[in-house]
C-alpha cells in the first residue's frame, strides 16, 4: 500500500476515535446537565472542547456555566461558540443565551446589543424580543440611578465645598480677631510701658528735687552759720572796744 494512502487512512481513523470520544463527551454532558449536576456536565463538555471544538461544546459548556452563576466565563464560551456557527439558528440562539448572561451580570446596555445581534439572524423570536424591552428598561433605570448618584454626589461635593469655604472664612475670621487681640495687647503692653517710663522718670525728678532740695537746705545752712560766726566776732570787736576806751575822771567839787 502507498505510503501516502496508509498516512491518510490512519489520520482518518484517529479523527474518527477523536470524532466517537467527543460525541461521548457531549452525550454525557447532556445526561448530567438533565439531571442537575452542572459541574459534572462541565467536565464532560470541556473534554469534548479538547477532543474537538465543536459549536455545540462551546454552547452546551456556556449554559452550564450560567446554571453555576458563572457569567463572566459563560459569556466568553458563547463568543466561542459564536465564533464557529454557521448557521443563523445557532448565532441566533447563541447571542440570546448570551444576553442572558449580561443580563444577569446587571450588563444591560451590552446585553441589548446580545439580543439585537439574535433579532438580527432571527427577527421573529418572541422570547428575544421581550428579553430586549427588559433589558432596554433596566437600562433606562440604571442610567437614571447612575444620573442621580452623579447628581448626589455634585450636591455632596457642592456643600463640601460651601463647608470648606465656609471654614476657611471662619478661620481666616479668628486669625484676624487674634490679630486684632495681639495687637491690642501690643498697645495695651506700649502704654503700660510708656506709663511705667512717665511714672519712672517722674520719681526720677522727684527724688531729684528731694536731693537737690536737701542740699540747699545744707547750703543755706552753712552760710548761715557763717553769718552768725562773723555777726559774733563784730560784736565781740565792739565789746573789746568799748572795755579798752580809757574813763574820764568825775570831777569832784
Amino acid at each position: 500500500m502507498d505510503k501516502i494512502v496508509l498516512i491518510f487512512l490512519l489520520l482518518i481513523i484517529h479523527g474518527n476515535v477523536f470524532s466517537q470520544t467527543s460525541h461521548k463527551n457531549l452525550r454525557d454532558g447532556d445526561m448530567l446537565y438533565e439531571f442537575g449536576k452542572y459541574q459534572e456536565a462541565e467536565l464532560e463538555y470541556r473534554k469534548a472542547d479538547t477532543e474537538k471544538q465543536s459549536v455545540k461544546s462551546s454552547y452546551n459548556l456556556g449554559n452550564t456555566l450560567v446554571n453555576q452563576e458563572r457569567y463572566d466565563e459563560a459569556i466568553k464560551s458563547y463568543e466561542s461558540a459564536a465564533a464557529k456557527a454557521t448557521s443563523d439558528d445557532e448565532k441566533s440562539k447563541i447571542y440570546h443565551n448570551q444576553g442572558n448572561a449580561l443580563f444577569k451580570k446587571e450588563k444591560y446596555k451590552e446585553s441589548m446589543d446580545a439580543f439585537k445581534k439574535s433579532l438580527k439572524y432571527k427577527p421573529s423570536d418572541q422570547a428575544t424580543k421581550e428579553n430586549l424591552a427588559m433589558a432596554q428598561n433596566e437600562y433606562k433605570k440604571q442610567i437614571q440611578q447612575q444620573q442621580k448618584e452623579q447628581q448626589k454626589n455634585k450636591d455632596k461635593n457642592q456643600n463640601q465645598d460651601k463647608k470648606e469655604d465656609q471654614q476657611d472664612k471662619d478661620n481666616q475670621q479668628k486669625n484676624d480677631n487674634k490679630q486684632d487681640q495681639n495687637q491690642d495687647q501690643k498697645n495695651e503692653n506700649q502704654n503700660q510701658d510708656q506709663q511705667n517710663q512717665d511714672q519712672q522718670d517722674q520719681q526720677k525728678g522727684q527724688d531729684q528735687a528731694d536731693n537737690d532740695g536737701k542740699k540747699m537746705t545744707k547750703e543755706d545752712a552753712q552760710k548761715l552759720l557763717e553769718v552768725m560766726d562773723n555777726e559774733e566776732k563784730k560784736v565781740q570787736q565792739k565789746l573789746r572796744r568799748m572795755d579798752g576806751k580809757a574813763k574820764k575822771p568825775v570831777k569832784d567839787w
